[in-house]
């Protein structure tokens, strides 16, 4: 039996010095799981002229773009006060603090002072000794992504969108908040027995058949590769494989927060779910799910196509959504509850593990790494 996993406690935002001349960042008990890249929003979702306010591991985070297109990420806290930066404008390339209007650069220095400049010259950054915590920021593949740690990030890698801005492969992003922390929402989108329950008749219906899987834990992931050439998926055969193709399913969990699901028909036709998994407290995640397709039909058609499969993608992940919210709540029912796992749920013992090792800094240790074959009715 294992125990769902639960994230870390929120961590500390910085505060000022009883003598207000310099800002310090105070942390709490942090683990291997803040040493990650998480990403932040989408690149449409950070507006130009606007700053944006996201949470990341209970970590206030502000982001906006400077003039040069660079993204600027900083505590979202005014050292000043404490007040929310987010909730602040933009002007002359820095973010302003609603509260006194103090102003921070994109290194987050505090550069204007308005209380003090009001009465004598404008000074210069190096005037003030007062500045926030910036934290490393990088773009990719239609993502903004955001490191907390305290470690290198540059040694940390950023997980590519598989065929990414790559032709003929059409893709979109879908931002959701879900309740639940990574362990659980990793573990239900790994998870195909659920699939008939959830998304019955609309992504797959039971058979009543055997489906068997060979399950493969490795040092940073998880990979689940299904034997079933019967299986079909969703409700357009027509268009995801007129062909009559054997489908190819493999899911895949990416420690500590990424998962991927292919569903491949010959060699023309194609369907990824990526899902990226932003812990925002210890009890909420927000998921930025990535879907890219490629289909046997002229490109034209495909664009027509397009709302439909919006449509429907967002429908099935809505029922995500609920199905989590609910198992949130059985959960917070009886807070002592133990999990009781069958041979069906190895997915889900390997991936309790793997975030395990995450907390610890480490990769699986190599005892329990190994394949193990899964078997269960659909």
């Amino acid at each position: 039996m294992s125990t769902l996993n639960r994230e870390p406690e929120n961590v500390a935002a910085p505060h000022v010095c009883g003598d207000v001349t310099q800002a310090n960042t105070a942390t709490a008990t942090r683990d291997g799981l803040h040493e990650q890249w998480f990403v932040a929003c989408t690149q449409r979702e950070l507006r130009r002229g606007n700053p944006l306010g996201v949470k990341i591991l209970g970590l206030g985070v502000a982001l906006f773009r400077q003039s040069n297109g660079q993204v600027a990420a900083l505590i979202d806290q005014c050292v000043h006060r404490g007040t929310r930066l987010s909730a602040g404008k933009l002007a002359d390339d820095c973010l302003v603090c609603p509260y006194h209007g103090w102003r921070y650069d994109g290194d987050g220095r505090v550069v204007h002072i308005p209380t003090i400049d009001g009465i004598k010259p404008a000074a210069t950054p190096s005037d003030y000794p007062f500045r926030q915590r910036s934290l490393p920021v990088r773009e990719q593949d239609g993502l903004i992504w955001v490191f907390i740690g305290d470690g290198n990030a540059d040694k940390k890698p950023i997980f590519r969108m598989p065929f990414y801005g790559q032709a003929p492969w059409q893709s979109y992003f879908m931002v959701n908040t879900f309740d639940g922390d990574i362990g659980m929402l990793a573990q239900n989108f790994m998870d195909v027995p659920h699939t008939v329950f959830v998304h019955d008749g609309i992504f797959r219906s039971s058979r009543g058949s055997a489906m068997e899987a060979t399950v493969a834990l490795k040092a940073e992931s998880v990979e689940v590769t299904y034997h079933d050439e019967q299986d079909k998926i969703g409700m357009m055969d027509w268009l995801t494989n007129p062909d009559h193709e054997p489908l190819v399913h493999t899911d895949r969990f990416f420690a500590p927060n990424v998962t991927r699901c292919d569903y491949l028909w010959g060699s023309r036709s194609g369907f990824l779910i990526v899902s990226q998994i932003t812990p925002i407290d210890a009890r909420r995640s927000r998921v930025y799910t990535y879907i890219a397709y490629r289909f046997r039909l002229p490109r034209w058609v495909l664009r027509a196509l397009r709302p439909l499969l919006h449509l429907y993608t967002n429908i099935v992940i809505q029922q995500d959504v609920r199905i989590m919210r609910a198992h949130r709540q059985g959960l917070d029912n009886a807070p002592d509850f133990e999990a009781h796992n069958v041979r069906a749920d190895v997915v889900h013992v390997g991936i309790d593990r793997l975030l395990a090792a995450v907390r610890r800094g480490e990769t699986l240790p190599e005892a329990q790494r190994g394949e193990k074959l899964m078997r269960f009715e659909i």
